[in-house]
């Protein structure tokens, strides 16, 4: 998956977790809800990426703080990622 966990801090409203992406580094702030939320879905689509050859196609979008956090998949066993901000 183009994501990769940097750094992850308790704050007071929940968590903040610093990815890297293709798109440079993203830094989200959210409940611990949301993130655990996040990493479900993380590992649901990192799955199903495995096993996928031809689809690509959006499968979640995981709200964390002012941001939207899409998953998906695309052919030949890979997985994308597009964070957007509200």
């Amino acid at each position: 998956m183009s994501l990769e966990l940097l750094d992850a801090q308790p704050t007071a409203a929940g968590l903040a977790v610093t990815f890297g992406t293709e798109a440079g580094v993203q830094r989200l702030e959210g409940s611990a809800e949301e993130i655990a939320r996040l990493a479900q879905a993380m590992r649901q689509v990192a799955a199903l990426g495995q096993v996928n050859e031809d689809e690509d196609v959006w499968l979640d979008a995981v709200a964390v703080g002012d941001a939207t956090v899409k998953l998906g998949v695309a052919p030949r066993g890979q997985t994308r990622v597009l964070i957007t901000r509200s």
